[in-house]
């Protein structure tokens, strides 16, 4: 027989059933009915939907994993902003920070958050939208239709 068709039948085993669900993790044996292996570390089968961040067992029904993390799962949308945890639904990860989310179009600019719809960003700096051509000059925003940017420099 197989090993895959076993490991299935094996996993499949009634409680009555003395059959025990052998697997290697590096060098240790484990029973996979009961234990799972995480980067080559033995850990515990835990909750409904047992998996590893890394080394570590977590039950992905309330916790995730966040660049390597355990983080326990928050809101509607949850997701991750490098090894912490958020609801998307509300805030937003901004080059590695968390920001609530700002107005109708939401928008990051270095780690701030901002609308798009009335503002921009020029070279990590929020400016308002303005005029009929929304520009930026470096960190200036200006209007294109009646000025012209020269060098980084409005002229």
């Amino acid at each position: 027989m197989r090993k895959s068709r076993l490991l299935a039948l094996c996993c499949l085993a009634s409680w009555a059933t003395i059959v025990m669900c052998q697997s290697t993790c590096g060098t240790t044996q484990y029973d996979q009915t009961f234990s799972m292996c995480c980067s080559g570390v033995v850990q515990p089968r835990i909750g409904i939907r047992p998996s590893c961040c890394g080394t570590q067992g977590y039950d992905a029904n309330f916790y995730m994993c966040c660049s390597g993390t355990i983080q326990q799962r928050v809101g509607i949308q949850p997701s991750c902003c490098g090894t912490k945890g958020y609801d998307a639904n509300f805030y937003m990860c901004c080059s590695g920070t968390i920001q609530q989310r700002a107005g109708i179009q939401p928008s990051c600019c270095g780690t701030k958050a901002y609308d798009a719809t009335f503002y921009m960003c020029c070279s990590g700096t929020i400016q308002p939208r303005s005029g009929i051509q929304p520009s930026c000059c470096g960190t200036i925003g200006y209007d294109a239709a009646f000025r012209k940017c020269c060098n980084g420099q409005l002229c």
